[in-house]
């Protein structure tokens, strides 16, 4: 296994090289929510949002815990309801937060660098496939409207999850690596929470840690490489530091 390499410091020559060989590796997989575009920190603040008229203060890590997990905001539904005074049930709160969440995500943009692994990947002539826990129609409407979509060879998600386990159960790195016709040596994942990093290198890929707003506080030491943002490290580099 590759060392560890946490990235603290932006890299000054970020800048990526045409004569970068990128030996092993034919393609890259990468998950889509809070990874490619930040739409988990709308979901902090949505609930920020939803809690401020009661007086009540929503932490990062506290919706830190829910990211990349099926289980049901339980803590958080209990104190809507204590502050609130009102018996909406789970269904209706999740309901109104994932409302106020997807008005935000409708103006989002791609996080920084993503455009520019994607651009630099193509020019590799490296393929590239998108494995997410989410539905078709979450995540293609948003990859259309920033004109990410057709950088993708392949999308695996929430449409084959009754076929394969769900994250961190490696079923859909493994179903990506199928699709792409490259082996696990050959790829490099990247992912933002601690599921999805134990599902690509339970699949025995190279796995990049790009953590944002809410994953910054879980534990994402198990990626063989930690960033903060694409734009502290061109890929050029990364790929240069994972084939040491």
């Amino acid at each position: 296994m590759e060392g560890k390499i946490r990235v603290t410091k932006p890299n000054l020559t970020n800048v990526e090289r045409e004569d970068i060989d990128c030996g092993r590796f034919k393609a890259l997989i990468f998950d889509f929510d809070g990874l490619l575009v930040d739409t988990e920190s709308c979901m902090f603040r949505a609930w920020e949002a939803l809690m401020k008229p009661y007086g009540v203060d929503v932490s990062p890590l506290q919706v830190a815990g829910l990211v990349g997990s099926s289980a049901p905001a339980t803590a958080l539904y209990y104190l809507y309801r204590h502050h609130s005074g009102l018996n909406h049930s789970d269904t209706q709160i999740r309901d109104r937060v994932l409302e106020l969440a997807y008005q935000m995500i409708e103006t989002l943009s791609e996080r920084a660098g993503v455009r520019d692994y994607l651009n630099f990947a193509k020019q590799k002539r490296l393929k590239l496939a998108l494995a997410t826990s989410s539905e078709r129609e979450h995540y293609l409407p948003i990859l259309q409207r920033l004109n990410l979509d057709h950088y993708f060879d392949c999308f695996t998600g929430a449409e084959e999850i009754e076929e394969i386990r769900r994250k961190p159960c490696p079923d859909v790195y493994l179903a990506s690596l199928e699709k792409l016709g490259v082996s696990a040596h050959q790829a490099i994942a990247f992912e933002d929470s601690p599921p999805g990093i134990t599902a690509a290198r339970s699949a025995d890929i190279s796995t990049v840690a790009v953590t944002n707003l809410l994953t910054r506080h879980l534990d994402v030491s198990h990626a063989n490489v930690v960033l903060s943002s694409m734009s502290q490290l061109s890929l050029a580099n990364l790929i240069e530091r994972l084939s040491r």
